[in-house]
């Protein structure tokens, strides 16, 4: 209840306050679901993507600014699929679940433009976005707990893993001025990798995610 009187407040006082131009810095933090394509992935689907850094923006005018952020990043997907083994008796199929993670450092840097009253601002915002990966690693675990106990494996290092990718982001979001200076803000995030992370069991594997993204900024 204080959190929604406190909300209440800061838009009644946007009526008389305008949004300033210049340099911001802070932080901002996000949470979603990231998903790989390609590399040989059997039925992928998405898994938990956290991002945590420094957040920066300049403001031209209170309808236009760029944004950069610089954000370590925790991505992946989860899949299942079958591996088919041949034998004497003929071929059996082995189900398995699989994991791949990787770390990254990200930094979008994108075109913003803000529509509001007072402190209170709509924003979309496109730009690009360069990755640079730390490390990665994959995890397979079968249901047949002998063939596991040969074929399958925990953390193992992606050795195709590129260095860098690029990809396209975009979002919407809304800012709030606070009494003290501070610029509060909420955004949902949207990233399309444009060129291969790396690539997996030989072939090339992409990229994309979905967030959700709060934070401030100091003027």
């Amino acid at each position: 209840m204080k959190t929604f009187i406190t909300i209440i407040g800061l838009l009644i006082a946007s009526a008389t306050q305008a949004q300033q131009t210049g340099f911001y810095y802070g932080s901002r933090v996000g949470l979603g679901e990231s998903l790989f394509e390609g590399g040989g992935i059997q039925n992928p689907t998405g898994k938990l993507l956290w991002q945590i850094g420094g957040a920066s923006a300049y403001q031209f005018h209170k309808n236009v600014g760029v944004m950069a952020d610089f954000l370590l990043t925790g991505r992946g997907t989860k899949a299942n699929g079958i591996t088919e083994q041949g034998g004497l008796t003929g071929t059996k199929e082995y189900a398995f679940n699989e994991k791949v993670n990787v770390l990254s450092v990200d930094v979008p840097i994108a075109a913003k433009l803000s529509v509001g009253n007072g402190n209170f601002f709509f924003k979309a915002y496109a730009g690009y976005s360069l990755n640079f990966h730390l490390g990665g690693a994959q995890s397979r675990t079968y249901d047949d707990s002998n063939y596991n106990a040969d074929h399958g494996f925990t953390n193992k290092e992606l050795t195709g893993l590129e260095t860098m990718d690029q990809g396209i982001v975009y979002g919407l979001g809304v800012d709030v001025r606070s009494g003290d200076g501070r610029l509060f803000f909420l955004e949902l995030r949207k990233s399309q990798g444009q060129n291969p992370i790396g690539k997996l069991n030989g072939s090339n594997m992409t990229q994309q995610y979905f967030t959700l993204h709060a934070g401030y900024l100091f003027h």
